[in-house]
């Protein structure tokens, strides 16, 4: 293989190798796009399944609480009224209905004043009765602020006198002459809970929820940890006094399922085989132009070839006519004999041997080219007339030197004729045919000598 066969086959396979990368690269990009777009798609719906699933959780506790309340409501209304005429036994049976119609109170307290003096149930709950808020340090400043704002308050979880911890609805209670007292609805923190977990028993998110700020807050339910972390969805409650936070987060983030990787394997499996046909096809693009381009055996240029080169010289000589332009024309002597003789190896090796010396005779700039069977073209550009002579006699010489072939030393002659651009013609034919014709006078004189 020559010298610049080699070089266009390297070019070639480098191209060849940037551009079935490109198809890799583009196909594996197009894949992953797809995948992560598949991925994002579904993050969005695990966002929407949490805040659905959060949207849920809020209405549970608004609805557990709302139905808390409500019995409260009531309660202080009649209070008011009867606030003159109030019996403990009356106290007691009213509070014992509104205690059975709800699982989640543990206890009633009223107040008359600042002292409690009511509560139901009593037992477990003793250590109330004739309970003074100023003298509770931990209670009064949230009692104060909830008889100041003459507004009802959640506050919790709350460290209960009578032990445990709850939530501790006040509704304060006015009459004309100003405040008369307080209704305390303790609510059982752990069944609140439990019927919120059951309610909301979901494996795919975990949640908590934490108390207001005010008197004692803290967690209702679950892990307060939760809070602290990222990509929370959030909710708040609003209660009186104050409001509830929520939050939940999916217990696995979206991950990359079968059908993810399946996609992902098939879209690089695709790139692989579209690299590969690209780099066979560039390939095959570059050595059907060396075909069409080049003598297979000797790597020179072929007619073709020099046909283009022609033109192209013939061209630039047109925009400066001082330069003169020189073909040669060499065909060899005994070429015959020696493939005869010796078979066609031994002739491919004569031409592989003269193509080399003709070449590196000439100028890096300019041509030799085969023109068929054992005749060679150079094509020269920019020469000086009476240099020619030295340089063809230079030629001839290197390429009548004897040329090794396995044990046996070969040596052809060669006849060389010349034409010069433009003085002979202005095409490449008639170059060619001036050539042509000094190439065989030469012959005859070689002959006859």
């Amino acid at each position: 293989m020559s010298h610049k066969i080699k070089k266009s086959f390297i070019r070639s396979h480098r191209l060849a190798l940037l551009g079935g990368l490109g198809v890799f690269l583009l196909v594996a990009t197009i894949g992953e796009m797809f995948v992560h777009n598949r991925a994002d798609e579904a993050k969005k719906v695990q966002f929407r399944d949490s805040l659905t699933f959060a949207s849920k959780l809020r209405a549970q506790v608004e609805s557990e609480l709302n139905s808390l309340l409500y019995l409260s409501s009531g309660l202080g209304s009649y209070l008011i009224v009867r606030n003159d005429h109030l019996k403990q036994k009356e106290v007691n049976d009213i509070l014992s209905v509104l205690h059975k119609s709800s699982r989640h109170i543990r206890n009633f307290g009223i107040a008359v004043g600042y002292t409690i003096k009511y509560v139901y149930p009593l037992a477990g709950n003793e250590a109330v009765i004739g309970l003074y808020y100023p003298n509770q340090p931990q209670q009064w400043p949230a009692v104060k602020k909830c008889v100041e704002s003459g507004a009802p308050t959640l506050a919790g979880p709350v460290n209960l006198i009578q032990g445990g911890r709850g939530l501790i609805y006040r509704a304060p209670l006015f009459r004309d002459k100003g405040y008369w007292g307080m209704l305390s609805t303790v609510i059982n923190l752990d069944s609140l809970a439990e019927t919120i977990s059951t309610s909301n028993n979901h494996s795919e998110f975990s949640f908590a929820i934490r108390g207001s700020e005010d008197e004692g807050a803290g967690m209702i339910l679950g892990d307060e940890s939760l809070f602290n972390e990222k990509d929370l969805i959030m909710q708040d409650v609003s209660v009186p006094g104050g409001s509830w936070h929520i939050a939940v987060k999916p217990v696995q983030p979206t991950q990359p399922d079968e059908a993810s990787l399946i996609i992902r394997l098939l879209f690089y499996f695709m790139a692989s085989v579209g690299a590969w046909m690209m780099y066979l096809l560039i390939r095959s693009r570059f050595e059907l132009s060396n075909l069409a381009m080049y003598d297979q055996l000797t790597g020179l240029p072929n007619r073709h070839l020099l046909e283009d080169r022609a033109e192209i010289a013939f061209a630039r000589q047109q925009r400066r006519p001082e330069q003169k332009y020189a073909v040669l024309f060499l065909d060899l002597d005994g070429f015959k004999e020696i493939n005869d003789r010796f078979g066609h190896k031994a002739g491919d090796a004569v031409l592989l041997a003269v193509a080399h010396r003709a070449s590196s005779t000439v100028r890096g700039n300019d041509t030799v080219a085969r023109w068929g069977g054992d005749e060679f073209i150079v094509l020269m550009e920019d020469v000086e007339e009476d240099t020619l002579p030295a340089l063809i006699e230079r030629m001839r010489e290197e390429i009548e030197q004897p040329i090794k072939f396995e044990d046996k030393s070969l040596r052809v002659g060669v006849s060389i004729g010349m034409a010069l651009h433009p003085q002979a013609g202005g095409s490449l034919a008639q170059l060619l045919r001036e050539a042509d014709h000094q190439m065989y006078e030469e012959k005859r004189r070689r002959k006859s000598d």
